[in-house]
C-alpha cells in the first residue's frame, strides 16, 4: 500500500514539475537567440530581430489621394441614404478602396433611426469576394440591375451586402443595418465614376 502511494506522489510532482515548465516557457522568453513568446508554449524564431512588417492598410484624408495611389479611376456612390457622409477612406493592400460612410445624427433624426450606422463601400480590380463579410445569409439572391449582374445577401427583403462586377471594377457594398433591396439598387445605379473637373 505504502509503494503505491509513493508511486502516486511522485507521478504528481511529475505532473506539477511538467506543467509548470511549460507556463514559464510559454510566457516567459528564455534570453537566448530570437524566439518570441506564444499562447499554448509554443514559440517561433524571429526573422530578423528588427524587422517590422510594413502595414496593408494606408489611410487617406479624400478619395481622391487613395485612387492616385491605386492607379484606378474610382466608380463611387452619388447617393447614400440621408445623414450619412465619409468617416475614413482607406486602401488595403494597395488593390481594395474602402470607403466607410457613417451616419451622423442631425437635421433628420426622425427620418433616418440608423444612429451611427455603418455603411463600407469597396472598390477594386480584383476577381473574386472582396467584401471581407464572413457572415452566413438567410438568403443569396442574384438579380439584374440596369443590365448589371448583382448578388445580394440578407433577407427576402433587406440586404446587409450587395456585390458586383461593372466596367472592369468589382464592387461591394455592406450595410451594418439592413437596408431594402429597392435602396440598395438605387444606390448600385448611381455609383459613377469620379471625372476630375478640369477647366
Amino acid at each position: 500500500m505504502t509503494t503505491r502511494i509513493k508511486l502516486l506522489l511522485v507521478a504528481s510532482l511529475a505532473c506539477a514539475t511538467i506543467g509548470s515548465y511549460s507556463i514559464i516557457s510559454a510566457h516567459e522568453p528564455s534570453g537566448e537567440g530570437g524566439s518570441m513568446p506564444m499562447t499554448g508554449g509554443i514559440s517561433v524564431e524571429a526573422a530578423e530581430p528588427n524587422f517590422i512588417m510594413p502595414s496593408p492598410v494606408h489611410v487617406f484624408t479624400t478619395v481622391k489621394e487613395a485612387a492616385e495611389y491605386m492607379n484606378i479611376t474610382p466608380q463611387m456612390p452619388k447617393l447614400l441614404p440621408v445623414g450619412f457622409n465619409i468617416q475614413s477612406v482607406v486602401t488595403l493592400e494597395k488593390d481594395i478602396l474602402q470607403v466607410v460612410y457613417v451616419y451622423e445624427p442631425g437635421a433628420e433624426p426622425y427620418y433616418n433611426k440608423a444612429g451611427g450606422a455603418l455603411i463600407i463601400y469597396r472598390s477594386s480590380k480584383l476577381t473574386g469576394d472582396i467584401s471581407g463579410d464572413r457572415k452566413i445569409h438567410k438568403v443569396i439572391e442574384t438579380e439584374r440591375v440596369d443590365g448589371t449582374k448583382v448578388t445580394f445577401k440578407g433577407g427576402k427583403k433587406m440586404v446587409y451586402l450587395a456585390s458586383w462586377m461593372k466596367d472592369g471594377q468589382n464592387h461591394s457594398l455592406e450595410f451594418q443595418h439592413p437596408v431594402t433591396r429597392d435602396m440598395a439598387k438605387a444606390m448600385i445605379r448611381n455609383i459613377v465614376e469620379e471625372i476630375p473637373h478640369t477647366k
